[in-house]
């Protein structure tokens, strides 16, 4: 699997560049900013995107879509619930997604983990098993806030512990943000140390610092 962790923007964002190694066929996800870096990087190493994965509609991960658009073509994918957001800013909602949908990038697959809590569509999505992309839902050490428009720490509480603590250990987290001790971390390792895969209850994950 070709794959790439890039931070861009200035406020600490990761932008994810993934692909087929058999098809060249290429994601990105949450390009929000430095797209030409982007795309150049895929041009370099032989890739055409053909898909933006979008984790969530807020401005820091779809600022870029509509360049991307203009510069490769490629279609958005995000969850159904995202849709109104997306609209806010005219970027357009190519492929509307739900929980456990599989969406193809050359001959990988990407499974749709549906995470609401940050934003009613919040997803993560989980390449071929391996490496799971969190968006602003999980962090290295910490989670998403939820007192933003459309947040919950119910549902935050609810996507932690039913959607992500029960997958494997050795899957390798990469969330939306450097915010932690380092830029990925396994996610057996955030079950161990990460105070939000901790805690009992949406009120205890409320009150976490």
């Amino acid at each position: 699997m070709y794959f790439k962790q890039m931070a861009v923007g200035s406020m600490g964002n990761f932008a994810y560049l993934f692909g087929c190694e058999k098809t060249r066929v290429a994601a990105v996800v949450d390009p929000a900013f430095h797209v030409e870096k982007i795309v150049q990087q895929a041009e370099t190493d032989g890739y055409r995107i053909e898909v933006i994965f979008s984790t969530h509609g807020h401005h820091d991960h779809i600022g870029g879509h509509n360049e991307m658009i203009a510069r490769t073509g490629a279609r958005v994918v995000a969850h159904r619930r995202e849709e109104g957001m997306l609209t806010k800013s005219n970027v357009p909602l190519h492929l509307p997604v739900d929980d456990s949908d599989e969406v193809p990038v050359g001959h990988l697959v990407v499974r749709i983990i549906h995470t609401p809590g940050h934003t009613p569509g919040g997803i993560c999505l989980l390449i071929d098993g391996q490496k799971l992309i969190t968006g602003d839902t999980l962090f290295i050490g910490d989670c998403g806030r939820t007192d933003l428009p459309g947040g919950s720490s119910r549902e935050l509480f609810e996507s932690l512990h039913n959607k992500l603590k029960p997958l494997d250990d050795s899957i390798t987290v990469y969330p939306g943000h450097d915010y932690g001790k380092a830029p990925s971390s396994t996610l057996g390792e955030q079950k161990r140390t990460n105070p939000a895969l901790r805690c009992t209850s949406a009120a205890e994950l409320d009150a976490l610092p």
